[in-house]
């Protein structure tokens, strides 16, 4: 099942709205305006590159 994260191109257009690696809100959690994803804002949660320290889900 895909969960939509913010990507960092999003949050550098919208900071205070959205933060890289975050769900997206969460009516669109599951599905997302296709526009979103051709425009590089949002990615599946799996896709999703963190910078920075690990969590144990990276793991499993």
């Amino acid at each position: 099942m895909t969960r939509w994260v913010w990507t960092q191109k999003a949050q550098e257009i919208e900071p205070k709205r959205h933060k890289a690696g975050e769900m997206v809100w969460p009516q669109y959690a599951k599905k997302a305006p296709k526009q979103w994803l051709e425009d590089g804002l949002i990615v599946d949660k799996t896709e999703y590159v963190k910078e920075g320290q690990t969590e144990i889900f990276d793991f499993m």
